[in-house]
């Protein structure tokens, strides 16, 4: 709401000033330590840079940096690194998206907290929030991270037991790289994780595809490798055993989730019969809250009483919540006739001495990731609207209640319940506008951007007859600056590509230092096929000067990568001799 509120602001007071964003507006940003939450401040920079004519000094952006991470605010330290132009911030940041873990391998037991979080967070419909210019900072689908893995370090980690057996059954490769880890003489501990999770993954189909068949046998084949554990761990879930010491399960809890996410109501009820801590569990959202509202229904007295052994869990405190709001039959709906007395009442009854300003989070919280589908967002947004109210005096009109319950519900992660682009057109409101470009993805930007963007525009504002032309062509250009810098790989103009290609490799803010060599690698690519235009842009001598300068640090590399010397040449710099010369 700040970066939206602010925009508006800034924009209304510009008065032909360069910079219509000023240096303290970051200043005024309330850094949680939420990723979710977080993740929208490098974003909301970064159009403000792209606003202004020019960015702010370094030390600025090196200022609000340092302020995300005392936060402990990693995930938009990491993409506030990677987006604004200040060199040398990604030195300072030691947080990696999932996808870059699995890109590296070598994980340990954070790397593998923040994978498997991920791909508990996907059943729930959610999916990485940073919507980063790097191509791994955003898996689109973490149920394929396995898949990944496997391939590219191998048959290693417990990890790839959760490979999809769609991508199994139909890739050779994948099939070859299993087969080779099983047939080892023994299995390591990564390997055994592997195989138990794969076997289970397996045995819960009856008819297998001929692949896939042969990829079971061979497993059971060689389950005497595993150890007493691992195969404990398999009789307990195929119903060879009723009970198992629950410290062998927990560390797999979180796999065998994320492996029976289809089942996961029958899944708790076993966990809970063993003595299952909601500590251990990773992410706890929709989907484990809509098996508990299931299995209360059931076995009630079973399940009240391990809801009351959890309540140390902040998680568990919302789930009550969430349960209590809802319809007695139906967990996705909040119940018509309730009450903002009666919802203050619980809430203070579930979390005792809760602040007033955190029960409205608390709220905004249930909306995000408990009911966000159909009508609830707007309830919990009068729920709110009542509660302000009656403390503040505070009057809110319908107009607003409606876009602050589409801004709830569209929050970073939630992209299959994203409005139509239409939403707000009607708003008036650049602010909230380009927010909402923010969660579309800076990627959808550049397909058909000048026809689509300047209908929209016009439309946004069409009933705006103040500054009308202004606020259009200000909105536009934004969109622009930020595309060019952050989706250049999508556009067709070359000199745009080789700018984004040099600023990224000058910045060094890159996730890892060989990434740099892929960049250089594409740069070159793009340089010699496209020969006459980098010829263009050679003849600034700005531009000719970044160039060599970078041909230079990495001269090696140009020598081997490049198919002739012409690019070389045209940087002016004479290598035929044993002293290279710039001319």
């Amino acid at each position: 709401m700040y970066f939206i509120e602010k925009t508006q602001e800034c924009v209304d007071e510009r008065r032909g000033r360069r910079k219509i964003v000023p240096v303290n507006a970051f200043d005024r940003f309330v850094i949680t330590g939420d990723p979710i939450e977080d993740t929208i401040i490098p974003h909301a920079v970064w159009v403000w840079t792209c606003m202004n004519d020019r960015p702010w000094s370094e030390r600025v952006y090196h200022r609000w940096l340092d302020k995300l991470l005392a936060a402990g605010s990693a995930e938009a330290a990491y993409l506030a690194a990677s987006l604004w132009p200040a060199r040398g911030l990604m030195a300072k940041v030691t947080y990696r998206p999932a996808g870059w873990l699995v890109y590296r391998g070598q994980l340990d037991a954070e790397a593998e907290r923040l994978i498997l979080t991920e791909m508990l967070r996907e059943i729930d419909g959610l999916r990485p929030s940073l919507y980063g210019s790097f191509e791994y900072d955003d898996v689109r689908f973490p149920e394929k991270l396995p898949t990944y893995y496997i391939k590219r370090h191998g048959f290693t980690h417990p990890i790839c037991g959760l490979v999809k057996l769609v991508d199994l059954k139909y890739d050779s490769e994948l099939q070859s790289r299993i087969k080779e880890a099983l047939a080892a003489p023994s299995w390591s501990e990564g390997v055994k994780g592997a195989a138990m999770l794969l076997y289970l993954s397996l045995k819960a189909f009856k008819d297998l595809s001929a692949p896939l068949q042969e990829v079971f046998n061979t497993l059971e084949q060689n389950l005497f490798k595993l150890d007493e554990r691992h195969i404990n761990i398999i009789n307990f879930h195929t119903e060879k055993i009723e009970k198992i010491d629950y410290n062998l399960v927990k560390d797999y809890i979180n796999y065998l989730i994320i492996l029976y996410k289809y089942s996961t109501k029958k899944i708790l009820s076993k966990y809970m019969s063993i003595g299952l801590r909601s500590k251990d569990i990773l992410y706890i959202g929709k989907n484990i809250e809509s098996a508990i509202f299931s299995l209360k229904r059931e076995e009630r007295e079973k399940v009240e009483s391990w809801l009351e052994k959890q309540t140390d869990d902040l998680r568990i405190k919302d789930i009550i919540l969430s349960i209590y709001m809802s319809k007695s039959n139906d967990s996705t709906i909040i119940e018509e006739k309730l009450k903002t007395e009666q919802l203050e009442k619980k809430i203070e009854d579930i979390y005792r001495n809760i602040k007033y300003f955190d029960k409205i989070k608390l709220l905004i919280n249930q909306a995000r990731i408990y009911f966000n589908q159909n009508n609830n967002s707007h309830k919990i947004c009068y729920f709110i609207s009542d509660m302000l109210k009656r403390r503040e005096g505070i009057i809110f009109n319908d107009n607003f209640i409606r876009d602050y319950a589409m801004i709830i519900s569209s929050w970073h992660p939630n992209r299959n319940y994203l409005p139509e682009k239409g939403a707000f057109l009607y708003s008036k409101h650049i602010g909230l506008y380009l927010y909402y470009g923010i969660l579309i993805e800076w990627a959808k930007i550049t397909a058909n951007f000048r026809d689509k963007i300047v209908s929209t525009g016009q439309m946004l504002f069409s009933k705006d007859n103040i500054n009308k032309d202004k606020k259009l062509n200000l909105y536009l250009r934004t969109r622009e600056r930020v595309v060019k810098n952050v989706c250049a790989r999508k556009t067709d103009n070359t000199k745009r590509k080789i700018d984004l290609y040099l600023n990224k490799i000058e910045s060094s803010n890159l996730p890892y230092e060989e990434i740099r060599h892929e960049l250089i690698d594409e740069l070159i690519d793009i340089m010699e096929n496209n020969y006459y235009e980098t010829l263009e842009y050679l003849k600034d001598e700005n531009n000719l000067e970044k160039v060599r300068k970078l041909i230079l640090y990495n001269i090696d590399l140009f020598r081997r990568k490049s198919r002739n010397l012409r690019l070389i040449e045209l940087s002016r710099i004479n290598i035929k001799s044993q002293n290279m010369i710039i001319y």
